[in-house]
C-alpha cells in the first residue's frame, strides 16, 4: 500500500492513495453504487463526474450475481474502470441487525471479484437490533474478525484492506477499538456507524468519536468515515484528519425530493429557483424538473446532488492547498446551529489540530478571526502561546507591553513608529527591555516577531476580550510576567480599552509582587521615555 501525504492544513491533508486501478486523490468521496439499480449509468461517475473512487456492496453482489461477478470482475460488472471499494455487508447489519454470511467468505469474495479496497465484515455498534449485540460485544467481535482477516491475508495480495473502528458513542470503547486495530497494521482504517448521528445533526458528538479515533490511528494510514456525504459537514471531518468518505445521500435525497446545497438541504416542491450552476441546473428552471416523470426527476436530482458534493470535496482540497481550511469550516459551521456547536467542540481537540497544522508555507494566506471563538479554536494561536511559554527566555529585567495597533505590520502605526524611535535610541534599551505587543488573538507578540507570519497577516472581525478569551488573556499574561521574574513592567494601553479588561489589569497590578505601571497610550511619549530612562539608570 502506498499513501503519500504532500500538504497539510489543520489536521486535513492532501494525499495520494495508490490502488491497482489507479491513484485516488484525497480527501475524496466515494459515491455509493447499488449494484442492482442506479439512477444513471455508472460509467457516468467516471466520464461526467470525474470520480476517482466508488463504493459498492459485495454482500449484495454475492447474493444476486454470485459466480458471474467472479467471472466478470467487479469493474466489468459495474462498467467502471477506476478504483472500486467494496463494503462487506455491515450496512445491512446496521439496518436489520443480522445477515447470514460468513466473514471469511465475504472477505475472499471481495478478493475474487477484484476489489481495489475491501472491508472486513465488522459488527456495527449502532446497528444492534438484536439483544445479543451490545456495543462492547461489537467491538470485541470486530477485533476478533480483524485479527483473523489479517492472518488470512497473503503477501502477494493487492487488495487494500480496511479495518472499521467501532464503539458507538462510548469513547472509551472507540479508543480501545482504534488502539487495538492500529497494532494490526491495516492498509486503511474507517470509523463505522456514524449515520444515525448525522441524521439527527449530532455533529458535536461525532466530533468526539472522530477525534478519539484519529488520535490512535497512525498518521501514515488513510482514515475513512462511513456514511458521511452532506457537504455541510465534510470540511469538519477533513479538519479532524479524515481522508475519504462514502455516501448514498445523493440518491436517497433525490428520491425524497431533496435538493442539496453546500449550506443545507431544500425541498424541491418548496423552491422558487435553482440556486446552482451545475450542468443539471444551468439549462433548466425549477418547473422543468418538477414536471418530469418521477424516474427522470430523481435521476436529475441525484446528479445535481452529486455535483454539489463533489464540488465541496474539490473546494476542501483547494482550501488545504491554500491554507484556508479553517476559514471554510467556519463558513460551513454557521449554516446550522448544530454545526456551530461542533465547531466549538474543536477547542477540546486543539492539540490534535495543531500536531499536523502547518507553521508556514511558501505562499501563506492571512488568518481571519471572525469572533472570539475563531481565536480559541485556531491551532496557530495555540502553537504561538505554547512556543512563547517554552522558548521566549531572554533574561532581561524589564518588560514593556504595548497595545497592538490596528495597522500591520505594527511599526507602520504612527504612534508605534514614534515610540520605537524614541526608545531604541536610548543606550542599552534593548539589553534591558523585552518589548511585546498586547494582542487580542495572540495575547503577546514579541517585537522581534511582529513582522513575521502570522502576526502581520491576520484580520479581526468583531472580537472583544470577554468570557473564556478574556480569562486566557489575563491568566497567560500573569503567568508570563511572574515566571520571568521581571523587576518592573510598563503597560501602554488606549484610553478606550475595554473597562472590564482594565479592571482585571488593575487587579493584576494590585495582586502581583512585581511592580506594574499602566499608562495611557495617548499620553506623552516624553513621560514614557522618562520612566524608561529611570529604570535603565537603576539597572546600571
Amino acid at each position: 500500500m502506498s499513501f503519500e501525504v504532500y500538504e497539510h492544513d489543520l489536521h486535513g491533508r492532501l494525499g495520494r492513495l495508490k490502488t491497482k486501478h489507479g491513484v485516488v486523490e484525497t480527501p475524496t468521496i466515494a459515491p455509493v453504487v447499488n449494484p442492482l439499480k442506479t439512477p444513471f449509468p455508472i460509467r457516468d461517475l467516471r466520464e461526467k463526474f470525474n470520480c476517482d473512487l466508488i463504493i459498492t456492496n459485495a454482500y449484495l453482489i454475492s447474493k444476486y450475481y454470485g459466480e458471474k461477478a467472479i467471472e466478470l470482475g467487479v469493474h466489468e460488472l459495474l462498467d467502471f474502470p477506476g478504483p472500486i471499494m467494496t463494503d462487506s455487508g455491515a450496512y445491512q447489519i446496521l439496518l436489520y441487525g443480522y445477515i447470514d454470511v460468513n466473514p471469511d467468505f465475504i472477505l475472499e469474495y471481495q478478493r475474487s471479484i477484484g476489489s481495489d479496497i475491501g472491508v472486513i465484515l465488522d459488527v456495527p455498534s449502532a446497528g444492534a437490533k438484536d439483544a445479543r449485540y451490545s456495543v462492547n460485544w461489537s467491538v470485541k467481535e470486530t477485533l476478533r474478525r480483524a485479527l483473523r482477516a489479517k492472518l488470512l491475508k497473503t503477501e502477494a495480495e493487492d487488495m487494500l484492506l480496511v479495518a472499521p473502528i467501532q464503539g458507538g458513542m462510548d469513547l472509551s470503547l472507540v479508543r480501545l477499538s482504534a488502539h487495538k486495530l492500529a497494532k494490526l497494521n491495516y492498509d486503511m482504517y474507517a470509523v463505522g456507524s456514524p449515520t444515525e448521528l448525522m441524521k439527527d445533526y449530532r455533529f458535536d458528538v461525532l466530533v468526539d468519536i472522530m477525534a478519539v479515533a484519529r488520535m490512535h490511528v497512525p498518521l501514515s494510514k488513510p482514515l475513512h468515515l462511513f456514511g458521511a456525504g452532506h457537504p455541510i459537514m465534510l470540511s469538519l471531518a477533513v479538519a479532524l484528519g479524515y481522508d475519504s468518505f462514502d455516501s448514498a445521500s445523493y440518491i436517497l435525497y433525490a428520491k425524497d425530493g431533496r435538493y442539496i446545497t453546500p449550506q443545507g438541504t431544500l425541498r424541491l416542491e418548496e423552491m422558487k429557483e435553482l440556486p446552482c450552476s451545475c450542468p443539471v441546473c444551468s439549462p433548466r428552471d425549477i418547473s422543468d424538473i418538477r414536471e418530469l416523470p418521477k424516474d427522470q426527476r430523481v435521476s436529475l436530482l441525484a446528479q445535481h446532488n452529486l455535483y454539489v458534493i463533489l464540488q465541496e470535496i474539490r473546494r476542501i482540497r483547494e482550501a488545504i492547498y491554500d491554507g484556508t481550511l479553517l476559514r471554510l469550516l467556519e463558513l460551513r459551521s454557521r449554516a446550522h446551529p448544530m454545526m456551530y456547536r461542533a465547531l466549538l467542540k474543536l477547542r477540546k481537540y486543539i492539540k490534535l489540530l495543531e500536531r499536523c497544522d502547518y507553521a508556514t508555507k511558501p505562499n501563506v494566506r492571512g488568518i481571519f478571526f471572525f469572533d472570539e471563538n475563531s481565536v480559541l479554536i485556531n491551532p496557530k494561536v495555540f502553537r504561538h502561546k505554547k512556543w512563547l511559554k517554552s522558548r521566549y527566555k531572554t533574561g532581561r529585567p524589564y518588560l514593556l507591553l504595548v497595545e497592538e495597533p490596528s495597522e500591520k505590520p505594527y511599526h507602520r502605526d504612527p504612534y508605534i513608529a514614534s515610540l520605537l524611535k524614541e526608545l531604541l535610541n536610548l543606550r542599552k534599551f534593548l539589553d534591558n527591555f523585552d518589548v511585546l505587543f498586547l494582542s487580542k488573538a495572540f495575547i503577546l507578540v514579541p517585537l522581534e516577531l511582529s513582522e513575521t507570519y502570522p502576526f502581520s497577516q491576520h484580520e479581526y472581525g468583531s472580537i472583544n476580550l470577554r468570557g473564556d478569551l478574556l480569562n486566557e488573556f489575563i491568566v497567560f499574561l500573569k503567568t508570563f510576567i511572574e515566571e520571568r521574574s521581571y523587576k518592573s513592567v510598563l503597560i501602554l494601553i488606549s484610553e478606550h480599552f475595554d473597562e472590564k479588561v482594565m479592571r482585571l489589569l488593575k487587579g493584576l497590578v494590585v495582586s502581583s509582587p512585581i511592580k506594574i505601571t499602566i499608562l495611557s497610550r495617548e499620553g506623552s511619549l516624553h513621560e514614557v521615555k522618562k520612566i524608561v530612562k529611570k529604570l535603565l539608570q537603576a539597572q546600571t
